[in-house]
């Protein structure tokens, strides 16, 4: 779910407060899109370390400049 999709549910949320459960789905929304970029994060962090140990290989191979 994109952030204006989220941001189309809020709305429709707010209209509808008689009816939790879009409260319930927003949450559930929510919770899955935090673990979605927790993920993401972790994944940067490899690739990062990735990078940096590819750097330091070729500097060792092929000298800094």
């Amino acid at each position: 779910m994109t952030a204006n999709e989220l941001t189309a549910l809020i709305g429709e949320c707010l209209r509808e407060t008689d009816d939790h459960a879009f409260f319930l789905k927003l949450e559930s929304v929510l919770r899955q899109q935090q673990a979605e970029i927790e993920a993401l994060k972790k994944e940067l962090e490899t690739c990062k370390t990735i990078v940096a140990l590819s750097n330091i290989a070729w500097e060792r191979k092929h000298g800094k400049d």
